[in-house]
């Protein structure tokens, strides 16, 4: 009766791994424990460093926005920027919006280090610190994601994670 069981297993295992590997939205990723989650996102209308529209929480044509607070002096900001510069790519036309915040005293130091890393996403520059006041925010890097009804959803620092729920989100 094993036996006869096993090939089951193995086809239940095989379609496991795949929706682990294929993009299956799957449940919420755990989020960091904060305030924010299920409130609705602040709203900003600080300028953006290029003429973009920011698609902020609750725009029609925004479907999913990430708010990702970061600083040019923050080594993991540094390495989250990317990723989300490619959640960019792949999701805009999906109505993902992805908003960097920086933090920076000096707007330069901010411009330099998002041109270095080739971020095509908006910039918004917080130098007093007003919009991650008014998002709660005590550490970067740190991301919010928000949904078209602009309710904070998701809050993390993971970038699988912010992908993973763009994607629930989105799936919805």
């Amino acid at each position: 009766m094993l036996a006869a069981a096993m090939p089951f297993a193995r086809a239940s295992l095989l379609a496991v791994s795949i929706g682990l590997l294929g993009g299956c939205t799957g449940a919420m990723p755990p989020s960091i424990g904060h305030s924010m989650i299920g409130n609705p996102a602040p709203e900003f209308h600080e300028m953006a460093t290029a003429d973009r529209d920011v698609g902020l929480p609750g725009s029609p044509r925004t479907r999913v926005t990430v708010v990702d607070f970061w600083a040019s002096w923050c080594v993991g900001c540094q390495e989250s920027i990317p990723a989300l510069n490619d959640l960019y790519n792949d999701k805009r036309d999906d109505g993902v919006m992805v908003i960097g915040v920086s933090v920076d005293e000096s707007a330069d130091d901010a411009l330099l280090l998002a041109q270095h890393l080739h971020a095509k996403f908006p910039i918004v520059l917080d130098p007093h610190m007003r919009i991650a006041g008014n998002y709660r925010v005590g550490n970067i890097p740190l991301t919010f994601v928000i949904d078209r009804h602009g309710i904070v959803r998701w809050i993390g620092r993971d970038t699988g994670d912010v992908r993973r729920a763009v994607n629930v989100v989105l799936a919805e």
